[in-house]
């Protein structure tokens, strides 16, 4: 079959999804919203992978951006009565689920009584089932608190089995993300830097679990650390109300009550959680920092944050007369220098005018931090990521595999330099210089920007700068942050900034906004004529020519 009418049927198949789905939002637009019942319990389920916002149209993962709001509602809703979270298997950073957990706090401030339904899981699941009223788990289910772990790998042996050889540079001896290629194990700083970081974020979630559940912290370390994984010695110690099976659970609200089910709920519109003429901007940036726009999946995993778009929220925002107050919430291992820097200085326009109020989730470091330096407060959970103010550079070199396929390279050039990130030979001492120079400049800078955003000494700065990532909790002690709090804590400080009166109410403006239908269309469109090898060799030159980067010194992934 001919390639044009391959691209016609295409063309035509994509034609006939959009009206289909076309007929089913104008369906749904013009019916009315699920009913929901006066005695109503909400029913959440939390399972598999937790992001900070999902702006897809027909997207069912759950989302940070979708439980604030839509909890919001229903803590002022009178027709639920109530709260049941299901809890399973989750994947999320620690700080995320501190933040789901303090959602469920506020809306306990409503009087209304929220259970936690713990089906499977460990330490992770149960620091969130703690911030309910009754923490409950599955008859026979086997608890894993095993306190937590993070593993390196590294790939310097299995690169010189294949003839690949890694040579990257780094300012700040705890920049350590290029170490997976260039090191055999641990190094002391890389160690020292992981070890602080794990014993914070415990120390951080036993005092929690303490202070929810009303039980000696000691208790609790105990438990965790002598690994029992028994229900039934859990319940002894309090640490868990009681076993049950699900249909159970409604019996702690009486008879006559109705489940309903989050995502049914999130398709009704009333009540509003805020309203009023002036608002608070709340824009979400998740993902890898690059010049561009935002969208797709990087190659080394996690989706791309584009300082163009995030360029563009600010500046609407900035520009907004009825907007008094932003929140930028951010998520972010960082990426370039350069858009890093182009996001900084639009949020740094926006301060001139109007407070801007910096939540950080559960990653925002080296350029995730930088980002959120020209800001009126920045606002960290007790286990986010942080800092990691440094610099790293370099590059793969291929000779070696290359000698291995027999594939030669013949390379004609202008200058002495031009060559100088050839894949095919290692930097010559001249060129070594160069890109230290480089990447020394680029340090400085960076530096120099927290000094003077932080207000500390540049020596202050220097001492917990060197590439080293903090906790949140490390990092409001050292003043590079400057409170605890999650996305509600942010939204009120920046209503208190605006100097917006704690009684009255105001509207919110979310970014980025949901996709339409015409989107979801054209993104099909787009991937239809996509060729993935394209994409990947795409990548794969985006990253030989990305450095040096401002990047989170290892991707931490806690267990």
């Amino acid at each position: 079959m001919k390639k044009g009418v391959l691209i016609a049927i295409l063309v035509l198949v994509l034609i006939i999804i959009f009206l289909a789905l076309t007929v089913g939002y104008v369906y749904m637009q013009f019916t009315r919203e699920p009913f929901i019942a006066e005695n109503a319990v909400l029913k959440i389920n939390l399972a598999g992978e937790i992001v900070d916002s999902d702006d897809s149209f027909f997207s069912k993962k759950n989302s940070i951006r979708d439980l604030w709001y839509h909890v919001k509602r229903a803590k002022h809703d009178e027709r639920i009565k109530g709260m049941i979270v299901k809890i399973s298997y989750l994947h999320t950073g620690f700080a995320s689920v501190e933040d789901i957990g303090r959602i469920l706090q506020d809306f306990r401030k409503s009087g209304k009584k929220v259970v936690a339904f713990i089906e499977g899981g460990g330490l992770r699941e149960y620091f969130l089932a703690t911030f309910a009223d009754k923490v409950y788990a599955f008859k026979g289910v086997s608890l894993m608190l095993n306190g937590l772990a993070a593993e390196a790998v590294f790939l310097k042996k299995t690169f010189s089995k294949i003839g690949i050889e890694a040579e990257y540079y780094h300012i700040g001896k705890y920049k350590t993300a290029a170490n997976m290629f260039t090191e055999e194990g641990l190094t002391p700083a890389h160690e020292e830097a992981l070890q602080t970081l794990l014993d914070d974020i415990f120390a951080v979630i036993i005092e929690k679990i303490a202070v929810n559940r009303n039980i000696n912290r000691e208790t609790v370390r105990r438990e965790i650390s002598d690994f029992t994984f028994t229900c039934d010695n859990y319940v002894k110690l309090k640490l868990i109300d009681k076993l049950v099976y699900e249909d159970e659970l409604l019996a702690d609200f009486g008879k006559g009550y109705r489940v309903v089910d989050f995502d049914i709920y999130k398709e009704t519109t009333s009540p509003l959680p805020y309203s009023g003429p002036d608002k608070v901007a709340v824009i979400f940036a998740s993902g890898e920092i690059r010049s561009g726009y935002s969208g797709g999946q990087a190659l080394l995993g996690g989706s791309i944050l584009g300082s163009d778009t995030l360029t563009r929220q600010l500046r609407a925002v900035r520009k907004d007369p009825a907007v008094k107050a932003v929140v930028l919430r951010v998520n972010s291992p960082g990426g370039s220098p350069f858009a890093s820097d182009a996001i900084r200085r639009e949020a740094e326009l926006l301060t001139k005018k109007k407070p801007l109020v910096i939540s950080m989730s559960d990653v925002a470091a080296s350029g995730g931090y930088q980002v959120s330096l020209s800001s009126s407060k920045i606002l960290a959970l007790p286990q986010t990521i942080t800092g990691s103010i440094g610099v790293l550079g370099g590059k793969f070199i291929f000779k070696g595999f290359y000698d291995k396929i027999g594939l030669k390279k013949a390379t004609i050039k202008t200058t002495k330099y031009a060559d100088w990130f050839s894949d095919s030979r290692p930097f010559s001492k001249e060129e070594r210089k160069k890109l230290m120079t480089l990447m020394t400049g680029i340090y400085d800078s960076f530096v120099s920007l927290v000094s003077k955003s932080r207000k500390m000494n540049i020596e202050d700065v220097e001492e917990v700068s060197r590439g080293r990532v903090w906790s949140g909790k490390s990092a409001v002690e050292l003043r590079l942050v400057d409170q605890t709090g999650g996305l509600l804590d942010a939204i009120a400080e920046a209503k208190k900034l605006a100097e917006i009166p704690a009684g009255v109410r105001v509207g919110i403006r979310i970014y980025p906004k949901k996709k339409s239908l015409w989107d979801m269309v054209s993104q099909l469109i787009d991937a239809g004529g996509a060729n993935p090898l394209l994409h990947i060799k795409t990548e794969l030159s985006m990253y030989k020519n990305f450095f040096p980067a401002l990047l989170l010194p290892y991707k931490i992934r806690i267990n």
